[in-house]
Formats: structure tokens, C-alpha cells, sequence
């Protein structure tokens, strides 16, 4: 294990060490299954397609398919909406998508505004809501049955491979709304996700629709990498909120929500005020990308923070979402605290989504009540790995300041 791991993630291969060795430990603990191969495949797509971020504005694109799923059990499909999985054990959450065969070409992200068969396929596929037959040919066979390749964004991922032709072999259901908007050629992306979100789109079918580039105004559409796309996504649609948030009256408590999966342990402290979000994430001893331990932070005040939040990622913004949700359906705004405590037991990266739904969990779970930050802090400190620095944090220092700032004349 290197210093540079915890910043590195397994995505930007800062020991100089491919594939990354971390990773390639985390895919020898997932159990093995029977291999064989495979030049050509028609089975369900969740549905689920990727859009790979190496060699860009040159990215790999394609449709995913299961394979080796029984037709007259459905349940044996992957869900296209990663959140499905939420409650399930991590063993069952890694190994999901072993079986998940993303077939791919090379294009050019602008290569969405003027779709070969190949990128119909695609697109057809990310419009569609429920599970939807694909027939795959592959430019060479395809070993399945293995383990899946990880990354801290989005789920796992089973084999992939060139693919020469994808073609949509069964009905694709569509949303009326979804078809509408992906038609529409005068709308930008942000003004999209928000009647996708009215309408009652999930992020997951959103965030597709927008790497498969059908979304924004038609001369400036193009291909989104998966992990951009999901951040965007989670980004696009906080910022809505925010903007009606805002406006609501303040909280009169502070209040302390709390949630614990796959050893990710959340505190979300919400206090009355202006906006601002701070979020925490304390990798303890013998997390995945550290064996010292080491607390990460990133924060916004007033408004949305415009630079990417480069310490925490993804995570930030699926947050964030999360928090502005509820503050958006109890008509109250604020200011929010989150320390995530991410412990050895997760010993496998699942994807944002997994911060997202726990931190709606937190929010479903109920507050306990405080009358100032203060008294919250000292709940929750000795709930945190290192609580010197939750009570030595920007948020808490900034309360502190306002407090002072209160009584000036």
C-alpha cells in the first residue's frame, strides 16, 4: 500500500503499478465460478450500458447484457438502478455484476449527434426503464465467469470486449417523458434533468441518458464517461434543489441523523442558517485505501461550490443530494455537517450509489435533537474514529464564528 492510494483510488495509477494491485486483491476474494467464453450473446440488458473515460475526447461505448440468465427468472437480471441492491451484503454487491457483458467501440464523444447502428443501440438502451433483450457479436470470444473489475463510482463491472455488432432484439419501454426530451433539440442538459426529475426519472436512468449523450441541445450533444455523467447527475440535480431550498424558513433545532451500511458509518448533522455542506470522510486502519487512516474534507458555503470537490468526488455530490432531498420535502433549509467512517469491512469500492442511499436511509431514520451545534458535537464526537478533528472542523469553526458574529454590535 502506497501514501498516494488514498488519492488515487485505483483511477489514476499514481504508483506507476497496472492493473492496480489493490484492486487486483480485492477481485481474489470474491468467489470463483465456472469459465467458459462466448463470440456471441442475446440475454437481458438491466438495462445498463458504459461509456469508458480513457483515450478521451476517443472513448469506448457499448451496450451491457447478462449472461447466463435464466429467461423465466428475472430475478437472475441485474437491476439497472444500482440502488435495488441497497441492504444486500457486500459479498452479494460485488459479485452482482460478474455476469454483465459490456460489449464496446471506439468513438468519438461528439459521435452522439450523428449515431451509427451501433450507438442507436446504446442510446436505445439507456432510454429504456425495465430490462430489454440485446443481441451482441464480438470481434473475438469473450472469457465470462470470472470476477469483476471495480471503480469508486459506479458499480461493478463483469468482462467486456470489442463488439461488432448490438442490436435491440426485443421491445424496449420507454418513458413518454423520456422520449419527449430526448427529441427535444432545443434544451439544455440542466433544464432536461430537471423535468426528468419532476417527472419522477431516477438518477440512475438520468445519468444514462446523459453519457449516451441524449441530453442538451442537439448541435452539443456528446458522449459523457460514465463516472463524469453520475457525478453530473447527482451535481445537476442538488443544485435544483438548492434553489428552492433556499428560500424555505430555517430550521429551529439542530438535528443529528444517522445510518450505518456495509461498514460505512454516517452522521449528518443538519443546524439552522444559511446553506452550507461539509463532508468528512475518515478512511480508518485497514480500509481499503489506507493502512494509517486519514480524514478527507471538502465544503461549500451560501451557494453550490463550482471547483470539483477533489478530495472526497463523487461522494460529495451523491451526498449532497441526499441532504437537499429532505430538506426540499419537510420545507426547511439549512446548513449540514457529514462525517462518513468508512471501516475494513468495506473491502470492496461499490460505487457512489452506495453513499447516496445510505444517507437517505440516515434521513429516513429519524433526527435526535439538540438545541445548538455545540451539544450535537459532543453526541457525536465520541461516535466518530477521530473526533478531535470532526470538533476542530471548517463547519464547526465556522459555527462558532457565527455565534460570535451574533452578538457583535
Amino acid at each position: 500500500m502506497f501514501p498516494e492510494c488514498i488519492d488515487c483510488r485505483g483511477t489514476k495509477g499514481l504508483c506507476g503499478i497496472s492493473p492496480c494491485p489493490l484492486l487486483a486483491e480485492i477481485r481474489s476474494k470474491l468467489p470463483t465460478t465456472e469459465s467458459s467464453s462466448v463470440s456471441e450473446l442475446v440475454g437481458p440488458s438491466p438495462p445498463s450500458m458504459f461509456v469508458g473515460r480513457h483515450g478521451y475526447p476517443d472513448v469506448r461505448a457499448g451496450p451491457s447484457a447478462t449472461w447466463g440468465a435464466d429467461e423465466s427468472d428475472v430475478s437472475q437480471v441485474v437491476s439497472g438502478d444500482p440502488a435495488n441492491l441497497f441492504g444486500r451484503p457486500l459479498e452479494e454487491v460485488a459479485a452482482r455484476h460478474a455476469n454483465l457483458i459490456t460489449g464496446g467501440q471506439v468513438m468519438r464523444v461528439h459521435s452522439a449527434r450523428t449515431p451509427d447502428q451501433m450507438l442507436e443501440t446504446t442510446q436505445e438502451i439507456a432510454m429504456a426503464d425495465k430490462s430489454v433483450d440485446v443481441e451482441l457479436d464480438f470481434a473475438r470470444p469473450i472469457a465470462v465467469g470470472g470476477n469483476p473489475t471495480f471503480d469508486s463510482m459506479s458499480t461493478p463491472l463483469g468482462p467486456s470486449g470489442e463488439v461488432l455488432r448490438a442490436e435491440v432484439v426485443g421491445h424496449a419501454s420507454v418513458p413518454r417523458k423520456v422520449d419527449s426530451i430526448s427529441n427535444e433539440n432545443d434544451l439544455l442538459a440542466f433544464d432536461a434533468i430537471d423535468e426528468l426529475s419532476e417527472a419522477s426519472i431516477g438518477e440512475a436512468q438520468i445519468s444514462r441518458l446523459l453519457s449516451a449523450g441524449l441530453l442538451g441541445m442537439s448541435d452539443k450533444r456528446k458522449l459523457v464517461p460514465t463516472r463524469w455523467g453520475i457525478t453530473a447527475t447527482d451535481d445537476m440535480l442538488s443544485r435544483q434543489l438548492w434553489d428552492k431550498v433556499r428560500y424555505y424558513p430555517s430550521l429551529d433545532k439542530v438535528q443529528v441523523y444517522e445510518a450505518t451500511y456495509l461498514d460505512n458509518r454516517f452522521h449528518v448533522i443538519l443546524t439552522p442558517g444559511l446553506w452550507a455542506f461539509h463532508m468528512l470522510e475518515a478512511w480508518t486502519r485497514g480500509s481499503i485505501w489506507t493502512g494509517t487512516g486519514k480524514v478527507l474534507g471538502d465544503w461549500e458555503e451560501i451557494e453550490p461550490r463550482k471547483e470539483y470537490a477533489h478530495r472526497i468526488t463523487g461522494a460529495y455530490y451523491s451526498a449532497r443530494l441526499g441532504v437537499l432531498e429532505h430538506m426540499d420535502s419537510i420545507g426547511r433549509s439549512g446548513a449540514c455537517l457529514i462525517w462518513r467512517d468508512i471501516g475494513p469491512e468495506y473491502w470492496a469500492p461499490v460505487g457512489v450509489w452506495l453513499i447516496r442511499e445510505t444517507v437517505r436511509q440516515a434521513m429516513k431514520n429519524g433526527p435526535k435533537e439538540f438545541d445548538n451545534l455545540g451539544q450535537a458535537i459532543q453526541y457525536v464526537a465520541p461516535r466518530v474514529s477521530v473526533p478531535d478533528d470532526l470538533r476542530n472542523s471548517w463547519f464547526v469553526k465556522r459555527g462558532r464564528q457565527m455565534r460570535l458574529d451574533a452578538f457583535s454590535v
